[in-house]
């Protein structure tokens, strides 16, 4: 994955993160609550495992 790709990525899992938060905020059945709260769990970790990928690169500086 490129860095494009990777901040592409990063902006669906925003988008798709809260649309599951508003979803948690209207579901009152615990089982359903717990589906919604193991998928943000894992988008948020996709989400910092790829934050910090793209902070470990380095932009050469110069004139462009």
């Amino acid at each position: 994955m490129n860095a494009y790709e990777a901040t592409k990525r990063i902006y669906n899992i925003s988008e798709e993160l809260a649309i599951l938060s508003k979803e948690l905020g209207a579901t009152v059945k615990e089982s359903h609550r717990n589906l919604i709260e193991q998928k943000i769990n894992i988008l948020e970790n996709e989400f910092f495992m790829i934050k910090h990928r793209l902070e470990k690169i380095n932009l050469p500086a110069g004139n462009y």
